[in-house]
């Protein structure tokens, strides 16, 4: 039987990111504030459970109130600290700056750490992988928007550079050998517009696992195409193939790829082919042990219509899985699955 719990209900309330802090308490990152995104209003918080996801705190922020707008897309745990990929703009993803803000107290204070290099503009960095040689990826993916596009929507009256017309989407890694103290740049995929998409945004928000032979897989969401693609990498991340389209269904939602213990992944996807944030349903979880050649595991948490998205969170050593996803965009949940025998 799954265990769900209701975090959080607001107007907006989304991009939820569960993990396990160094004190040993489970921590939800989220956004919340006004009733979209990007807005002035946009801020990050942070929800905690001393008692394994059954009860939750309730919210505080990550980031002060300093007038600009806030957005996070990584919590990343390592050598004692919580690190949040935190980005600040000027409410209309404009004037972008992106660095890590940091935890040394397991989440109840902060202090701005180091701008992340390469990254300049509109990015969005999720999930990093811990290879088996210990190397570190932070997969992400950044838009280059041209100054002519950005005055086009600005003289029509719209500062929102999400209605920017985007040819293509940059993608790739940034790969660290010294545990996170400094990033080095891989190549990187520039992803066209697919052709029977007619809007003028494109995402891929790429997720990452290893596989037993040390390829690197990754999964990307592709705006208008009904299904996930994937690039792999020989080399560690620092160059990919040409993208391909796999089997797996997904209506331009946020995939994520989980490892767990004896080589097996996890992942939490909404496998409907049909684009929108109302079929971002049913919310399921995957488990491939043959290198996601196939998907034996398969289970539906909800058939319920809606927007379930951007799933989030870890695998446990005694078989759970552990994560968050927002519902609909203004309610956040935490979910315990327990894997049954595969």
């Amino acid at each position: 039987m799954d265990r769900i719990k209701l975090v959080q209900i607001d107007t907006l309330s989304c991009e939820a990111i569960l993990r396990k802090a160094p004190n040993g308490d489970l921590i939800i990152v989220g956004q919340c504030g006004d009733v979209l995104e990007p807005a002035p209003e946009n801020r990050v918080y942070i929800w905690r459970s001393k008692d394994n996801g059954e009860t939750w705190s309730k919210r505080a922020l990550v980031y002060p109130e300093d007038g600009r707008a806030v957005y996070q897309t990584e919590v990343f745990v390592n050598r004692g600290n919580v690190n949040v990929f935190t980005i600040t703009h000027n409410g209309y993803f404009l004037d972008w700056d992106c660095f890590w803000m940091v935890s040394k107290d397991s989440g109840y204070t902060w202090e701005r750490g180091d701008n992340i290099p390469f990254m300049k503009g509109l990015v969005f960095a999720r999930g990093v992988l811990r290879k088996k040689n210990g190397e570190l990826l932070l997969p992400y993916h950044h838009y280059d928007v041209s100054a002519e596009e950005n005055e086009r929507v600005k003289k029509l009256g719209d500062k929102n550079i999400l209605n920017c017309r985007v040819k293509y989407v940059e993608t790739g890694c940034l790969i660290s050998s010294d545990d996170g103290l400094s990033w080095k740049r891989g190549r990187w995929l520039n992803i066209p517009l697919d052709s029977n998409w007619t809007g003028g945004w494109q995402w891929t928000e790429p997720t990452l696992a290893e596989l037993s032979d040390g390829t690197i897989a990754m999964l990307m969401r592709r705006n208008g195409s009904g299904r996930l693609w994937r690039s792999d990498s020989s080399d560690g991340g620092l160059s990919w193939c040409e993208p391909y389209k796999t089997d797996i269904p997904n209506p331009n939602n946020k995939p994520k790829l989980i490892p767990m213990r004896n080589g097996r992944v996890a992942l939490l996807n909404t496998p409907n082919s049909n684009f929108g944030l109302e079929n971002r349903y049913p919310l399921e979880i995957w488990i491939s042990d043959d290198d996601m050649k196939s998907w034996r595991y398969k289970r539906s948490l909800t058939n319920m219509p809606g927007g379930f998205s951007y799933a989030d969170g870890i695998a446990t050593d005694d078989g759970h899985i552990l994560f968050a996803f927002e519902f609909n965009r203004h309610d956040i949940y935490f979910v315990d699955h327990k894997i049954e025998t595969l």
